[in-house]
């Protein structure tokens, strides 16, 4: 083989790597890729199923609880990214990262569940949806809804 063909091969060969190698992309390469759902960022928040907001309900007040961006878990573990709700009466959230008490005013529900039925007089009522951790303490006013009811 000569020397010529053996440049041409060489040259040839470079320009072959070189356009299989990393190049520059340009927005002409760049492909568009959708986020699947999960990845969106749309912020953990709670809300409630039943009853709608405003609404006259008799007692027991059944309450169905749901939550967004988070898992449920019973008590226990504190976990990252899960939890569990507490239902508040006559208040709209606990401070962030303080422990939320049971009483009267502030039920837990520590097993996981997404239901419950609250005994209560005739009147008026906030009742609060509150996200807690493992140890029950409080995810803050980030994670609280609030509705107002009527007992009959």
């Amino acid at each position: 083989m000569n020397m010529k063909k053996v440049l041409l091969a060489l040259t040839v060969g470079a320009l072959f790597l070189s356009s299989c190698g990393d190049k520059k992309k340009t927005s002409q390469d760049a492909v568009a890729v959708e986020k699947p759902a999960e990845m969106a960022a749309e912020p953990a928040s709670v809300f409630f199923k039943h009853p709608a907001d405003g609404a006259t309900v008799p007692s027991p007040v059944f309450i169905e609880m749901g939550v967004k961006g988070m898992q449920i878990e019973p008590a226990g573990a504190v976990n990252e990214g899960f939890g569990h709700h507490h239902i508040l009466i006559n208040q709209t959230s606990w401070p962030k990262g303080q422990v939320i008490p049971a009483s009267d005013s502030t039920k837990h529900y520590g097993k996981g569940q997404t239901d419950a039925s609250l005994e209560l007089e005739p009147g008026e009522y906030t009742i609060s949806l509150q996200f807690g951790n493992g140890v029950h303490s409080s995810y803050g006013e980030e994670m609280a809804a609030s509705i107002k009811i009527t007992v009959e």
